[in-house]
């Protein structure tokens, strides 16, 4: 591809007051496209191009707001617009209105208000809303608990290659929950997912190569994996479940620490587990505590005098 310097001559139309290229620089901005990530920023653009009557910058607006990424509008206001063009049909106001149910946002939450409107969504043909329905028949929320039902709404979003449903697909895969251990077909969910870039899919490899689960085991293959998947930004719906992080940091301090794929070293052992700890993984309190502890100077009983 010819070195246009896209983002740069984007960047600048959007400064300029062109709603496609606002658009354009608020995604960027939203997912970290181009190494930066700033939602108050990417707010701030796709606020200036819903001005200009852009429908798919207020939708990603509003759904900043319900992720708690923008504050443009008071959420009693953000609910009230996600409701109309939900009304309307848009199947991604669908999804994100049953949002507003399942976290509360802009009015009491209500799953089973938001399994009626994922459903609407799903039933449209939208992997989002399918992969959430799938949640909620996953968990037992709203709905009654079936996990043959979450599996075949999670299948559906896979087939269009969504992110997340092919995580979980895979996960249950792995685990056996609903269906028939598959680790072959586990591997293969990973790999579409890790192939889009998907940062989780690379700690989910990470495991599978750093224990031999389904594949030869590959210290070295597994640490890269780690490492890809915390110097990646996330993409907004990850950012509210960093829990993988913290897995990540725990396996990279791990490894680290006894030479696992990598140089041992004990300092930045103990850096990666304070990454951990500031993630809330359990596994890097522990660690580091531990490593602490060793590396306190022991103190020399004097003799006793006779």
């Amino acid at each position: 591809m010819v070195n246009l310097d896209i983002s740069k001559r984007i960047r600048q139309a959007a400064k300029d007051g062109d709603a496609f290229a606002q658009f354009e620089l608020g995604l960027d901005l939203d997912f970290g496209t181009n190494g930066e990530q700033d939602f108050e920023k990417a707010a701030d653009y796709l606020a200036k191009a819903a001005s200009q009557g852009h429908k798919s910058a207020e939708g990603n607006l509003l759904l900043q707001h319900v992720l708690g990424q923008a504050k443009t509008y008071p959420p009693a206001e953000a609910f009230a617009r996600l409701q109309t063009l939900a009304e309307s049909g848009d199947r991604e106001a669908q999804n994100n209105f049953g949002l507003c149910f399942q976290l509360g946002y802009g009015t009491a939450q209500d799953y089973g208000e938001a399994a009626i409107w994922f459903r609407r969504s799903a039933e449209g043909g939208l992997a989002t809303g399918q992969f959430n329905l799938g949640g909620l028949y996953y968990e037992g929320k709203g709905l009654k608990k079936d996990l043959a039902i979450a599996i075949e709404w999670y299948r559906r979003a896979a087939e269009q290659r969504d992110e997340l449903a092919l995580l979980q697909l895979g996960w249950m895969y792995q685990k056996g929950l609903g269906v028939e251990v598959n680790l072959k077909r586990a591997l293969v969910l990973y790999l579409i997912a890790y192939k889009q870039g998907s940062v989780r899919a690379a700690n989910h490899l990470g495991l599978m190569f750093k224990r031999g689960i389904g594949v030869g085991q590959d210290n070295s293959l597994a640490f890269q994996l780690y490492l890809e998947s915390v110097n990646h930004p996330d993409t907004p719906e990850i950012a509210e479940s960093p829990s993988y992080r913290g897995s990540a940091y725990y396996w990279l301090g791990y490894m680290t620490e006894n030479g696992e794929g990598t140089k041992r070293d004990l300092q930045a052992a103990k850096r990666w587990y304070s990454r951990g700890v500031s993630s809330g993984e359990s596994n890097c309190i522990e660690a580091l505590a531990r490593l602490r502890s060793n590396a306190a100077p022991k103190r020399r009983r004097s003799k006793a005098l006779n």
